[in-house]
């Protein structure tokens, strides 16, 4: 070994040794320089002289990674590790490379062994905690970094509850679910502001002047407003002309409110008949009188279009129908009418459907991946006359099937400076002329894309479906059915199976395959011991709903009538014991009359709805189950959803209301109605006890 350094001494300070100084000398000032691809150039012509030198295989290897150029730059650094294995500090600049050019597992793998060639040096170490806060993971090294995250360090990552975040190992995230764990009391304040929110105003609907909020008939102005004055009046405005003014409930507190005390919820819920307005655009504005003298203004562009008729749409109840003769308050028109009674068994589609129109406007390939879909389409509707709209790319092989009745060959094709298929509007007139005779009573556009789907509006047809109608949203009914690749999260299911879906989605609007289920097990005689004798009658009123203010609040008042007007024995149900302090002292004292207001054995509460008479209940899950089971079911629906979607299907009927505002979705927020839950509360006893009668 000494023998070696002599001789490196000798060498350097020969005519050689003052070449190689001279060398590094120039590359040290291109670096002082920046001229980082010079020095490396020169360090590297060093190298050549003395190929084992260390430090300056280190040097070039800076010099390579300053200049971008990797590759280099960890041919000197691994050289330079080579000639000296010990050196910690040459371990540490070699992790420093690694994470620069995005290798972390082997920087760590350098700084593990810088940190064993130096166990009283910090740096190293703290390069290591800094990958693995950054979440750096690997799996080769044999250290277990399983543990490195804190309970803290996960709380900031995943917002998970304390309690869940003392879990602390990173290997539980992936079968845990943090967005459902209880958030802090604090977590869930908010900062609100002074603002109007809309919650209701028309439809968006396709107009002359573009999509525009389109009013057609009665219809309900909904929303509130968040001030810290209050509000006290609502006015509608209309080209300029008042055409309602009403008073605003409020103003209520705001739930979870983070820093003002003073700031109030004030709620507006107008209904007005547009019908006697001209059809067009026009220009509404609605003002909201403060009561400290400052007027809130919403302006908007509106379309007011021809009214829908309960006629034409005899299952929705936002509907309504009044008399233009009739100069009573419109509210008070509404809340006069009677409740409508509907049988619970329907057909979406409403009876038989005559004629069908099919489009598949593009490719031949297209066509193929449908023959599954147009088979099913025929076994559901064999009685049907299938229209097919297609193009002539693809109607020989449409012919061939034999699965039209009819074929009608369009011309729509592929622009490919707009990159999209197009049609003229001289084209749309003549295919919507050619199409008007049929009277169709379905039109589906077969293609998952969005190319045709405008053209089933030129159909005419009285039920619209189609892919995807959210996108779509004068579709009346759609289909959506993905399923996604892992990485690219494109749809990896065939063609065909996802035009059969389409069809088969079809089918379940078609016929209900809801049946009735009963248990044999649970036999009459298991109902005696609540007080019902052995062959008598009875009736359940179910008076409870997980939303409160869907209930109907006349339950003591029907008992009371089903007592004097029938044989029947009533048994009222409820979720809580505070009922029976409401409850008549006469109503209490009736032999016949039995209140079970504690929770049930299961079996006991299925039986009883099983043998029931009838049933009388809100929209809840014990309705259900007492449809399910057969029973003759009286459900009273308010008008939040709609009845179709969550009236029960067996049998029996549901009572509901037409209001311009039904289906306003609300759930937690019983303050934002605005007209006192009309929808449920002004449904009638007399109505439901003759529903009732009718039932037995």
């Amino acid at each position: 070994m000494l023998n070696k350094r002599l001789s490196r001494l000798m060498r350097r300070s020969s005519g050689l040794g003052k070449a190689f100084h001279g060398m590094v000398a120039r590359a040290n000032a291109a670096r002082d320089e920046h001229r980082y691809r010079d020095a490396a150039i020169i360090y590297g012509e060093a190298l050549r002289l003395y190929p084992d030198d260390a430090g300056i295989h280190v040097q070039c290897g800076h010099m390579h990674k300053e200049a971008g150029e990797y590759a280099a730059a960890e041919e000197h650094y691994l050289r330079a590790a080579e000639l000296l294995p010990a050196d910690a500090d040459l371990a540490l600049q070699l992790g420093h490379f690694f994470k620069l050019s995005g290798r972390p597992g082997a920087a760590i793998e350098a700084y593990q062994r810088a940190c064993k060639l130096a166990p009283d040096w910090s740096v190293p170490g703290e390069e290591l905690d800094r990958l693995r806060r950054a979440g750096w993971r690997d799996r080769h090294v044999e250290e277990d970094v399983a543990d490195i995250a804190s309970p803290a360090g996960t709380r900031d990552i995943f917002d998970f509850s304390e309690e869940a975040a003392a879990l602390g190992r990173t290997d539980h995230y992936d079968r845990l679910v943090p967005e459902l764990c209880p958030r802090r009391p604090e977590d869930m304040l908010q900062a609100h502001h002074e603002h109007i929110s809309i919650r209701r105003f028309g439809r968006q609907l396709r107009t002359a002047w573009g999509l525009l909020p389109t009013l057609r008939g009665v219809e309900a102005i909904r929303g509130f407003v968040i001030s810290n004055s209050p509000i006290l009046e609502i006015q509608v405005v209309l080209n300029g002309e008042t055409i309602a003014r009403e008073p605003l409930k409020g103003g209520y507190p705001l739930a979870y409110e983070k820093e003002s005390r003073s700031l109030r919820k004030y709620v507006f819920n107008v209904w007005r008949d547009f019908s006697g307005f001209t059809p067009g655009r026009h220009e509404i504005e609605l003002r909201f009188l403060a009561a400290d003298g400052d007027v809130r203004r919403e302006r908007r562009w509106i379309a007011i279009a021809a009214p829908l008729t309960e006629a034409e749409h005899p299952r929705s109840d936002g509907v309504v129908d009044v008399d233009p003769a009739d100069l009573r308050p419109i509210d008070e028109q509404i809340n006069a009418r009677a409740s409508i009674v509907r049988p619970a068994q329907r057909q979406m589609l409403g009876g038989n459907l005559r004629n069908v129109l099919v489009l598949r406007t593009d490719q031949l390939g297209d066509v193929v991946s449908s023959v599954p879909a147009l088979r099913r389409l025929r076994a559901l509707m064999p009685e049907a006359n299938i229209v097919g709209l297609l193009t002539s790319a693809n109607v020989d092989l449409a012919r061939s099937l034999n699965l039209f009745d009819e074929l009608i060959v369009v011309d729509f094709p592929d622009d490919w400076n707009e990159r999209r298929r197009t049609m003229t509007i001289e084209a749309q007139e003549q295919l919507r002329k050619r199409l008007e005779p049929y009277e169709f009573d379905l039109a589906i556009d077969m293609a998952e894309s969005a190319v045709s789907r405008p053209l089933l509006l030129l159909s005419g047809a009285r039920f619209l479906y189609g892919f995807y109608d959210r996108e779509w949203p004068w579709l009346d009914a759609g289909y959506e059915g993905n399923a996604h690749d892992p990485k690219n999260y494109h749809d990896f299911m065939p063609q065909s199976s996802k035009v059969l879906g389409l069809i088969e989605r079809l089918g379940t609007m078609l016929e209900s395959k809801a049946e009735i289920v009963t248990r044999p097990d649970l036999r009459r005689d298991r109902v005696t011991v609540y007080g019902i004798g052995e062959t008598a009658g009875f009736a359940v009123l179910h008076t409870g709903a997980r939303i409160v203010f869907s209930r109907w609040p006349y339950y003591p008042e029907l008992a009371a009538r089903l007592l004097a007007e029938t044989d029947l024995t009533v048994v009222m149900m409820a979720d809580n014991q505070e009922l029976r302090n409401t409850l008549p002292p006469e109503l209490l004292a009736n032999e016949r009359f039995k209140l079970l207001d504690m929770r049930l054995p299961f079996d006991d509460f299925d039986a009883l709805l099983s043998h029931c008479d009838v049933f009388v209940g809100n929209d809840s899950g014990p309705k259900h189950l007492a449809s399910l089971r057969g029973a003759n079911v009286v459900s009273l629906h308010s008008a939040r959803v709609n009845w179709n979607d969550w009236g029960q299907e067996h049998g029996g009927v549901i009572i509901s209301r037409r209001v311009p505002c039904a289906g306003c979705m609300l759930f937690h927020e019983a303050d934002e109605c605005g007209k006192d839950f009309a929808c449920i509360r002004l449904i009638t006893t007399d109505e439901v006890v003759a529903a009732v009668k009718a039932q037995l």
